[in-house]
């Protein structure tokens, strides 16, 4: 398997060049998009401030480094090992591990790690391989630097004012709550996984969206997204509310200040819930109508908020499911008895969530 990190490797060139260590690592990682540099900004890591504190320790490093060279090995009187007043770990800066050795294939052969940043990312493609996966994420790094506390990376994080548990706590908690069902989209919306235009959005003849052009986008793919999973080849307006639902409920826990949200908060206050619709389509239970007209016209240059207004007020199967499932709440076991037969086929068939 070949495993390769992408990753800012011009980290090294702050330094001046030298071995990749755990806290060029850390700084490649803060800058990436997704669920690592999400957790360290939440965390209160920012790039600038770590890779400011990088370049301050490491000069002050080498300058220490120098002085004692020039002692000509005289004994430390500051008790720091001879490491210089820079940095505290040494992240076994002698062991030399090509990169390659590590990860393989890399975008820069000829890179040298120190001992710890080897074992690190030795531990993080261990974990992709455990996992099943094929690429290496910042994700995978991060966690694999917060195991260990008297590396370089951790001490770069504390003197930025940040506990490694912190990191933690930010990087693991959200996950736990979230249902399965959302992680395909949690992952796709903070970077992990890589964005396809759907087949039918290439024929669309682009509007203008204005502002609302990165919420319309999200919104577009996901509704494709969500009809394959449930076994439909061609999206329904009632996919398109099962995509606004995922993507408000992925942002309730990872929030992206570019992603319009005003559709998801409208479902959410008529008691609408992800899991709730899903099993309702899954399931069939709800017999829905043909849309007057085609998603692609309702998805057209439509923030969340107008789109979710349209989709109530006309006469479409988004529109009748939102109906069947307020029904229920109110009556237990009275909504959608009626269209069961026959007519449920058309909700589609349960796909592999």
């Amino acid at each position: 398997m070949e495993t390769t990190l992408d990753a800012d490797w011009r980290t090294l060139g702050t330094t001046g060049g030298g071995r990749l260590g755990t806290e060029h690592l850390l700084a490649a990682v803060v800058g990436s998009t997704g669920p690592a540099g999400a957790a360290l900004a939440a965390a209160g890591a920012t790039e600038s401030q770590l890779r400011a504190l990088l370049r301050d320790r490491d000069r002050d490093h080498g300058r220490e480094g120098d002085r004692d060279g020039d002692r000509d090995g005289e004994a430390d009187c500051n008790g720091d090992g001879g490491r210089g007043a820079g940095w505290d770990a040494d992240d076994e800066a002698d062991a030399g591990v090509p990169a390659r050795e590590v990860l393989g294939s890399t975008r820069a052969p000829d890179l040298v790690l120190t001992g710890a940043s080897a074992r690190a990312l030795s531990a993080a493609v261990a974990e992709v391989r455990r996992g099943g996966g094929h690429r290496l994420t910042a994700e995978h790094v991060l966690r694999a630097l917060l195991a260990e506390d008297r590396t370089r990376a951790a001490e770069l994080l504390r003197a930025a004012g940040v506990a490694p548990q912190a990191v933690r706590e930010r990087l693991d908690g959200p996950s736990a709550v979230l249902d399965p069902l959302l992680i395909p989209t949690r992952d796709a919306l903070l970077g992990r996984r890589s964005r396809r235009l759907p087949r039918w959005r290439r024929v669309l003849t682009p509007g203008a969206a204005g502002p609302a052009a990165p919420a319309a986008d999200w919104i577009r793919w996901e509704t494709d997204q969500q009809a394959q999973r449930l076994g439909r080849r061609t999206p329904g307006t009632e996919h398109v509310l099962l995509a606004v639902l995922a993507v408000h409920e992925v942002l309730a826990h990872r929030p992206q200040p570019d992603v319009d949200d005003t559709g998801g908060e409208l479902l959410a206050w008529l008691g609408l819930d992800y899991v709730r619709v899903h099993g309702a389509l899954s399931a069939g239970t709800v017999a829905l109508p043909a849309d007057p007209r085609s998603v692609e016209a309702y998805l057209a240059g439509a923030a969340p908020g107008p789109l979710v207004r349209v989709l109530l007020d006309e006469p479409t199967r988004a529109r009748r499911l939102v109906e069947a499932l307020r029904a229920e709440q109110d009556a237990p076991g009275e909504a959608g008895e009626a269209g069961e037969a026959g007519e449920a086929g058309q909700t589609g068939e349960a796909g592999e969530g």
